[in-house]
């Protein structure tokens, strides 16, 4: 038999609850105040128990805590405490942890937390008959909250960028309103270049007809390299037809973000001048 004691009757008694659900009927709880005693049928822990053991007092710390642990590191290491960003910055994170995240950078790098988890309790049960829930927390849970630590810091990486993305797209749709169209509607074939069509569907040469965007872009703080995305603010269509076949392309998704309702998506095979 091993007991654990908790700060408050209120974790105790979530954690009786929690065990009580997830535990076989080999083991047996008792509450006592603060203090969860847990006992077992044979005179050692067997391997299969011991990871029943294990594997509930994992979930039951990421479930109970984790969340909360997560908040403490962004305010008091990263210095996020507007709830919002915390809000944004935790919902990153999350998606990380569940592996939604594979395309971010040293991504596959990252420890598993449920492993440090493991490994820690692991150590614990194995060593000590009883033990409180704050030593486990403060000394024994080290690596695994040094773990959460990297998760949000690249969790904040990632919502630093895209806080950069949506102001960097502020600026283009504010260019946009501003700028008087030079063509009312633009036909756009996603090719190899990409091939821009005016409203009689005659090409479109850029050195001809677009006009110098580039300084005003350096007097709003964008530096940006020439691309489809910033033909077509110069040009400040009010109506875009986007013929192509990768329409969650990332340059799609900018172009959907900075015209809005003005850009329309279609399949390549319904261009009309392919159709001519």
């Amino acid at each position: 038999m091993f007991s654990v004691s908790l700060s408050t009757q209120a974790e105790a008694t979530a954690l009786y609850t929690y065990f009580h659900q997830q535990l076989s009927s080999g083991f047996f709880l008792r509450l006592n105040g603060t203090t969860l005693q847990i006992a077992y049928d044979d005179e050692q822990l067997l391997p299969a128990d011991r990871r029943l053991l294990i594997t509930a007092f994992r979930d039951f710390i990421i479930e109970t805590y984790e969340e909360t642990w997560l908040l403490e590191l962004m305010s008091e290491f990263f210095y996020y405490t507007d709830k919002d960003d915390q809000s944004h910055i935790l919902e990153i994170t999350q998606s990380i942890m569940s592996g939604k995240r594979p395309e971010l950078p040293y991504v596959d790098v990252l420890p598993a937390r449920e492993q440090l988890l493991e490994d820690a309790l692991a150590g614990v049960i194995a060593t000590e008959t009883d033990f409180s829930f704050y030593s486990l927390k403060m000394f024994r849970l080290a690596d695994y909250r040094n773990g959460l630590m990297r998760y949000t810091e690249l969790a904040i990486d990632e919502y630093k960028l895209q806080q950069e993305y949506l102001s960097f797209i502020e600026k283009l749709r504010a260019i946009v309103q501003n700028y008087r169209p030079i063509h009312h509607t633009i036909y756009v074939e996603d090719n190899e270049p990409f091939v821009l069509y005016d409203d009689q569907l005659n090409v479109i040469h850029d050195e001809q007809n677009v006009r110098s965007l580039y300084p005003l872009l350096k007097q709003w703080g964008i530096e940006a390299e020439p691309s489809i995305v910033l033909s077509l603010i110069s040009l400040a269509p009010k109506k875009i037809y986007v013929y192509t076949e990768r329409q969650d392309d990332g340059v799609m998704r900018t172009l959907q973000s900075v015209f809005e309702e003005r850009v329309v998506f279609d399949s390549l095979e319904k261009c009309p001048v392919l159709i001519k």
